[in-house]
């Protein structure tokens, strides 16, 4: 990513989101997402910035947003404690999350973890909604508060319950 794309990203973030904790977590996240993926001296120069970003997000404000995480621009966080996002998930851009969300693997029965959601842009969460093990999710699908998707949402689609089903 290149410093113009980040600066892009930022913009687009703090445009979108309404919360002075949201702005925090998001520049710092970006700024430690282009450390992190570029070269080995850009992180060492940055480095404490990234550890600065996990400190502060990850350990005080309860967001675990992993630096290598691939989000697109215009993410948006609404009251973002206990957020959880793998950093192996893929999350396109204009999603929309909520306090508690997980977009995570799992743990098979064997002990091996599947792969990590992806997540498609114009994407909204609801409070304590799932998105767990190797999901696709479309575009524009709306998952409902407390839902829980284990298995590949369609675009378009408003998703709600425990697994997931489409709202006809």
């Amino acid at each position: 990513m290149t410093l113009n794309q980040t600066c892009e990203a930022i913009r687009e973030d703090l445009r979108r989101n309404i919360y002075p904790k949201s702005y925090v977590i998001l520049v710092l996240y970006r700024l430690s997402h282009f450390a992190v993926t570029g070269s080995k001296l850009r992180l060492l120069l940055l480095s404490p910035l990234v550890v600065i970003y996990l400190g502060l997000v990850k350990w005080i404000l309860g967001v675990e947003i992993p630096p290598k995480t691939q989000i697109g621009k215009g993410f948006v966080i609404y009251h973002g404690f206990g957020l959880v996002i793998n950093a192996e998930s893929q999350i396109g851009s204009h999603v929309i999350v909520r306090q508690g969300c997980c977009i995570g693997n799992n743990v098979t029965s064997d002990g091996r973890k599947t792969a990590a959601p992806i997540v498609g842009s114009g994407v909204e969460l609801g409070v304590n909604a799932l998105i767990l093990g190797p999901v696709t999710v479309g575009d524009n699908v709306c998952i409902g508060a407390g839902a829980v998707a284990v298995k590949d949402c369609d675009p378009d689609t408003t998703y709600v319950g425990v697994p997931v089903k489409a709202l006809t």
